[in-house]
């Protein structure tokens, strides 16, 4: 049994290439096989004239059939013929084969037709006959306005030529032996090429196969190699762009568990020491701890909420209220919410607004807005400003909030959107714990839109963020609720630290 991918490919390719030749040989055959009854008979045709010439010249020096029986037995012996001689009255007289079954049999050669072969091959009559249980070919020499009898003053007798039907119908048959050997050279080096080529796909079959049972064991370091871009080359390289990012998403994983357990364990430290104070009766306030107790635990609660907030996002599960949003509306009255921590942080707020109405639910983007102002007033410096900028583009709007701040290290900008990923730990305090631009990557990919950031010393950092018009998926009637659909492989699925600009993640 062909249990293997390998042996059923290579035995479906033998198939159709014995089907293959098999079909290309009858077809040479059918289309040669008239070809070669012509030139068998026009080989043996050929033979007519020349010795009718001569046995006539043999008459008129006066030779009778029984001298010319032997010189004409000689000659049917060298050319592998039959040879006959008849009188006028189409009795054979002389028949070279030893059986002489034919000798005294009358013969109808005024039946005999003209050869219909090479128009320029002409000298010979052909005429098949069925005597004594033989099927023969016979070849007379052609006449042009005599009949086949006719013959000149003195000569009385016509040589005939006689053949087995078989050695002229059957003539083709010599073909098959070459055709045979042609056909198992073509089928052996067809097979050879039919087996690199089966190999090809199987060894990269067999390369996924080992690869993705190796991932199975846990070994996340597979990659396969791309060779050429067919079908077979995009699987390949399928395989490798999967195994990235599931080496991503494991260590992205990892990076997770070990930041929330960092960020955990500060405030639980601090639960487990004033709890046991308050049991071991220690000096202090009991309110004062208590006060303490109920922050820490009000922390890890925040910390909690916005985990499964995000992940709500990312699996799809949260449902978007759409409606038609002012955008510049929506912008101006975010830059109101935050003008006096703006104040406070001597930082100027203002804003550039040429933007358009759009499909979205107003009150997440009011949770964008939120996080980036919150990110660009607290990385901004004193006495700077942060400017809000919206503008209509192709089949959307453009927001950007920029700032003259310290800018984000290139080989940084890539992970600020990571989970828990700080640039500047010092500045990430009290209610800031680095999933805010996390945040804002998945609701605006909820709405169809993107995000990114340019950061240099020169130019200071500028988010921005683009929200197509028509909004997430097929238009919705006004305030019907929307499934968002799950966010691309890429979209922070598993991120591993707390974003740079960790913003203030109000409403979130």
């Amino acid at each position: 049994m062909l249990r293997s991918f390998k042996s059923r490919l290579l035995a479906g390719l033998a198939i159709v290439i014995v089907l293959s030749l098999f079909l290309s040989a009858s077809a040479f055959v059918l289309l040669l096989r008239q070809e070669q009854t012509d030139a068998a008979q026009q080989r043996i045709g050929v033979l007519v004239g020349p010795l009718a010439e001569g046995a006539r010249n043999m008459e008129l020096r006066g030779w009778t059939p029984e001298t010319m029986r032997e010189v004409l037995r000689e000659i049917g012996r060298d050319y592998g013929i039959r040879i006959l001689l008849v009188d006028r009255s189409q009795k054979v007289v002389l028949d070279t084969d030893p059986r002489q079954s034919l000798l005294g049999d009358q013969i109808a050669l005024e039946q005999a037709q003209p050869f219909q072969g090479n128009p320029r091959i002409q000298a010979f009559r052909t005429q098949r006959f069925i005597g004594h249980g033989e099927d023969l070919y016979f070849f007379t020499a052609g006449q042009q306005s005599r009949g086949v009898m006719d013959a000149p003053t003195g000569v009385s007798h016509s040589l005939v030529v006689v053949v087995p039907a078989a050695d002229v119908t059957a003539a083709w048959w010599r073909l098959m032996r070459p055709l045979g050997l042609a056909g198992l050279g073509a089928g052996v080096v067809a097979v050879i090429f039919a087996s690199l080529f089966a190999s090809r796909i199987t060894n990269s079959l067999a390369q996924v196969t080992r690869a993705s049972q190796a991932i199975a064991r846990g070994d996340l370091s597979q990659r396969i190699d791309v060779d050429g871009d067919d079908e077979v080359g995009r699987l390949a390289q399928a395989f490798n762009d999967m195994s990235d990012q599931v080496s991503r998403s494991n260590r992205a994983m990892r990076d997770l568990l070990a930041n929330v357990s960092h960020e955990l364990r500060t405030p639980l430290t601090s639960i487990q020491g004033f709890s046991q104070a308050l049991m071991d009766g220690l000096p202090g306030d009991p309110k004062e701890v208590g006060s303490v107790i109920n922050e820490e635990a009000d922390r890890i609660r925040l910390l909690v909420d916005d985990l499964l907030y995000l992940s709500e996002i990312e699996s799809g599960a949260l449902r978007l209220e759409l409606d038609r949003v002012d955008i510049d509306a929506l912008v101006e009255g975010s830059v109101l919410r935050f003008r006096f921590p703006a104040e406070e942080a001597q930082v100027a707020l203002r804003t550039a607004l040429a933007g358009d109405t759009i499909r979205a639910d107003g009150r997440r983007l009011e949770q964008v807005l939120a996080n980036l102002i919150d990110n660009a007033i607290r990385f901004a410096p004193a006495g700077t400003e942060v400017l809000l900028t919206s503008k209509r583009v192709a089949r959307g709007v453009l927001v950007e909030v920029h700032n003259g701040g310290e800018p984000i290290p290139p080989e940084q900008v890539e992970r600020v959107f990571d989970r828990f990923y700080q640039v500047d730990t010092a500045r990430t305090r009290g209610r800031h714990r680095g999933l805010g631009l996390s945040i804002v990557q998945e609701l605006v990919l909820a709405h169809g839109g993107t995000v990114s950031i340019e950061s240099s010393a020169e130019a200071g950092t500028t988010v921005s963020v683009y929200l197509p018009t028509a909004g997430p998926g097929t238009e919705t009637p006004r305030g019907e609720a929307t499934r968002l659909e799950a966010p691309a492989a890429d979209s922070v699925a598993a991120a591993s630290s707390v974003s740079p600009l960790s913003p203030r993640e109000e409403g979130a």
